[in-house]
């Protein structure tokens, strides 16, 4: 402290004078300096946030619309997060578009953010999904309302081509293209229906076994067979009853009757026996169109009837319960005072006994009734007593079996042997409800309506066998001459697209079941 006092007392005055100045200029110059900086630094913070810019950004063509966004929701949502003008220009040539963005360069950089997480988003993809066959009908649905609803829900491209045997492979390709998001929304989608329809496989399969039980003698037309004296052979059902009084026996005696009605309500006794008045919906198929069936009876190859395998079948299961527990353990419908050629009634089997829908076809030598029952195609008869009249919800789902002929084949000879009777029911799984495929190939001139003639595809051992071809091979049938069947060739040449005529049947507008086409009904059938 000395030292500096030492120091500061040997300063000439002129040099006091100069130091005491110059520390507060010094001091003062400084804080100049710094203020100029401070402000100098602010107003370039300014000049950076608050700066208008435009900026051109030029993206792919294929993802503007993945950009705008449905009805311009995207785009708007840009426009109010960001601050932002966006504007996509109107030119449609090239392979890119250029997007305009006006604002702050702070909004411009999260706009071109946002566009460049869109785009990596939106890069179109495509991908193959792999199917089961019997699956695809549900995923296409009636007249492909179904897979136009993916689209639209989901914005992919749904694509199920058609190729050449492409229904006889167990899996079928399904082509997705769309941006990521698109294609996985499709894929979730389609999921669900597999999963719909392995739910009604299983529900399929646990009918399929209680009709095998109850119905399997139903798969065969049974004609009276001659005894040697020439009279007509009934068979003896229920404890050894004849054929007619075994099928009265299970109509409820009168007295049953007036013990039930206590505690059910019947319908008036002298009502007229329902019409049917509600005709099977007609349909049509694509030349190509395969579809999933049984064959529930068979005459022979030129005359069989098929049952569309869907929800219908289902329904059809509980239809046969109700009418069951109705007729059997119910007072049944007041019984049928008169019944004529044509009526629909509720008819008893002899087979199982249990009760079915039928068409009267008219009397028979023996003073029965001669009846073909409508959901199987089989044929019987049964006394008049032995009818009952049809309850009206009864008649609500329609007649299930389809009159069909076996296409591309006729018989060696003049008519079909037995081994070929019995080599087409073994091939066809007829009535053990086994599903086959079916293709519609053309339609014969039979009245009253035209009769479809199809191919059928039954899977052996694992292998996928046509029908025809096999009877052929076995000796039983030789090809159809291709003047022998002038629609069926006509059908052939026809695309895929083309209308065909349409089948009075039933089992069409169900999920699961084949996409039909609307056509003009058939006035026949209606009137059946």
């Amino acid at each position: 402290m000395a030292a500096a006092r030492g120091y500061w007392s040997s300063l000439l005055p002129l040099q006091k004078a100069a130091v005491v100045l110059g520390v507060p200029a010094g001091t003062a110059v400084l804080y100049i300096l710094y203020r100029r900086y401070r402000e100098s630094r602010e107003e370039r913070q300014t000049f950076v946030g608050d700066e208008e810019l435009e900026v051109e950004m030029r993206v792919p063509r294929a993802v503007v619309k993945s950009i705008i966004g449905r009805r311009g929701a995207t785009i708007k949502k840009l426009r109010q997060e960001t601050g932002a003008r966006i504007d996509v220009e109107g030119e449609e040539e090239g392979e890119e578009a250029a997007l305009l963005i006006s604002g702050s360069p702070v909004q411009v950089c999260q706009v071109k953010a946002a566009i460049h997480q869109i785009v990596a988003e939106s890069t179109p993809v495509s991908e193959q999904l792999c199917v089961p066959q019997r699956a695809v009908s549900r995923i296409i649905g009636r007249g492909g309302e179904t897979v136009r609803g993916i689209c639209r829900s989901s914005g992919a491209r749904v694509l199920c081509e058609r190729e050449a045997g492409a229904s006889l492979c167990p899996v079928r390709a399904i082509q997705l293209s769309g941006t990521r998001k698109e294609v996985e929304a499709a894929k979730k989608l389609i999921m669900e229906k597999l999963m719909e329809d392995n739910v009604f496989r299983r529900e399929l399969a646990q009918a399929a076994v209680a009709r095998c039980q109850r119905k399997a003698l139903l798969g065969s037309r049974w004609e009276p067979e001659p005894l040697p004296n020439g009279a007509l052979e009934h068979r003896q059902e229920h404890e050894g009853l004849p054929w007619g009084e075994g099928l009265l026996s299970l109509v409820p005696s009168e007295e049953t009757v007036e013990q039930e009605a206590e505690s059910e309500e019947l319908e008036e006794p002298g009502a007229p026996m329902p019409k049917f008045e509600v005709p099977s919906p007609d349909f049509a198929f694509d030349a190509d169109e395969h579809l999933e069936v049984y064959i529930s009876a068979a005459e022979s190859p030129d005359r069989f009837w098929m049952q569309l395998v869907g929800q219908r079948s289902l329904q059809l299961d509980k239809l046969m319960a109700e009418m069951r527990q109705y007729y059997q353990h119910h007072s049944p419908a007041a019984l049928l005072s008169d019944v004529q050629p044509g009526d629909i009634v509720a008819a008893p089997f002899a087979a199982d006994g249990n009760w079915y829908r039928a068409r009267v076809l008219g009397p028979q030598d023996n003073g029965n009734l001669g009846l073909h029952y409508v959901d199987f195609g089989d044929g019987g008869e049964a006394p008049r007593q032995a009818l009952c009249a049809l309850r009206s919800d009864f008649l609500s789902l329609p007649f299930q079996a389809v009159e069909c002929g076996l296409a591309g084949v006729v018989p060696t000879g003049a008519g079909w042997e037995p081994a070929a009777l019995d080599a087409f029911a073994q091939l066809t799984h007829c009535a053990t409800w086994e599903p086959l495929l079916a293709r519609i190939a053309s339609y014969g001139p039979t009245a009253p309506c035209p009769r479809p003639r199809v191919r059928l595809f039954a899977v052996h051992g694992g292998v996928s066998l046509d029908v025809g071809t096999e009877l052929v091979r076995l000796g039983h049938a030789v090809p159809r001459p291709c003047h022998g069947e002038p629609e069926e060739e006509e059908e052939e040449e026809a695309p895929q697209d083309a209308p065909v005529p349409p089948v009075a049947a039933a089992g069409a507008g169900e999920p699961g079941d084949p996409p039909p086409a609307p056509v003009p009904p058939c006035p026949a059938q209606a009137a059946a």
